[in-house]
C-alpha cells in the first residue's frame, strides 16, 4: 500500500508543480495498479479540466461516482465540468445530488 500512496503523492506533486503531463501519466499508473483507488480518478479528471479537456474530465469523474457514490466532492466536480461545458441543466442535476449527500451526512 506504501508503494500507491508514493504514486498518489508523485502524481499530486506534479499536479500542483502545473506539470500535468507528469501527473496524467502518474495517475493513469496509479490507476493500472490499483483501479479502485479511487482519488486516482479525482485527481486524473481535475487534471484534464485544467487540459481543457472536459469531456475526459466528466468521463473520468464519473468512474469516481461509480467507485464511491456517496461522496459529495465527485458530484461537485462533474457539476462543475458540466457547467463549464455550458450544460447547465446537467451540472444543476448533479449540484443537487451533491447538496442532498451532504445534507444527509450532514457534512
Amino acid at each position: 500500500m506504501s508503494d500507491i500512496r508514493a504514486l498518489y503523492q508523485r502524481a499530486f506533486d506534479a499536479f500542483v508543480r502545473e506539470n500535468y503531463e507528469a501527473a496524467v501519466r502518474d495517475y493513469l499508473a496509479l490507476i493500472e495498479v490499483d483501479p479502485s483507488f479511487v482519488l486516482a480518478y479525482q485527481g486524473l479528471a481535475e487534471v484534464y479540466s485544467r487540459q481543457d479537456q472536459l469531456d475526459l474530465a466528466i468521463e473520468t469523474i464519473g468512474k469516481a461516482i461509480e467507485l464511491e457514490p456517496q461522496e459529495s466532492l465527485y458530484h461537485t466536480s462533474l457539476s462543475r465540468f458540466l457547467q463549464r461545458q455550458g450544460k447547465i441543466p446537467e451540472a444543476e442535476v448533479a449540484a443537487a445530488e451533491a447538496a442532498k449527500i451532504q445534507a444527509q451526512s450532514g457534512t
